[in-house]
């Protein structure tokens, strides 16, 4: 029976083929905020949650439902500024109401 080399065989490839010191940054990890609005004004909307996000937000869904007077929008953001975020809408739109907040694949990209 073959003998490995378990120190090598540990390693994972990519890591074992970087060069020493380098370091590379993980991607971040998006999730997806949903937010519904009692209004149908969606300028104003989108106006608070851009002043309050700023670059935060990779991107902005709008869906108004005219029948129910409602603005649904979801967000998003990276998972790492999740608290920020969510202070930050709070504050802009205190009458928000959060939904669901769903963490986004790695084949997910922003349109």
């Amino acid at each position: 029976m073959p003998q490995s080399n378990l120190a090598a065989d540990a390693i994972p490839r990519r890591r074992a083929l970087q060069p020493r010191g380098v370091r590379t940054e993980a991607a971040p990890v998006w999730i997806r905020f949903r937010l519904a609005v009692a209004s149908t004004e969606v300028f104003t909307i989108r106006r608070a949650l851009q002043g309050a996000l700023g670059q935060l937000a990779r991107i902005y869904i709008v869906k108004v439902d005219h029948r129910h007077d409602e603005t649904t929008v979801q967000v998003e953001v990276a998972r790492a500024d999740r608290d920020h975020a969510m202070d930050a809408i709070m504050h802009a739109l205190p009458a928000a109401e959060f939904g669901f907040a769903t963490v986004l694949g790695d084949d997910h990209v922003a349109h």
